[in-house]
């Protein structure tokens, strides 16, 4: 059997979270609605704007690498045409010892043969 009595320890003059008019509740439970959709509207603008700084970070860091990566590769290919250059200056004077060589060579086997 169910007993729909008051609790005796609850006196008149205590406020009880449920008042009889029943407009704490609500209320209180709006505000809490309320302050709840605020910081989660606040998050959302929160996120969004990392959101935003991010992607701008991101695009600053591609062009930065993009010019690191432009300014090697100038670098590179100045740097291999000096080798290139000095890889024919070599070459150069490796082919002219090498013609004097066969030119003393001949005059040495021209000047054997004249004696012999």
């Amino acid at each position: 059997m169910a007993s729909n009595q008051a609790k005796t320890g609850i006196s008149l003059s205590e406020h009880s979270p449920f008042a009889a008019s029943g407009k704490e509740v609500p209320a209180a439970l709006s505000m809490m609605v309320d302050s709840m959709t605020s910081m989660i509207e606040r998050a959302k603008i929160d996120i969004e704007s990392v959101d935003q700084r991010a992607r701008a970070d991101l695009e600053n860091i591609d062009q930065r690498a993009r010019k690191d990566v432009a300014l090697l590769d100038q670098r590179a290919r100045e740097d291999i045409q000096k080798v290139d250059q000095k890889a024919r200056k070599d070459l150069a004077i490796i082919d002219k010892r090498a013609r004097e060589d066969h030119d003393l060579l001949r005059k040495v086997r021209k000047a054997r043969e004249s004696i012999s």
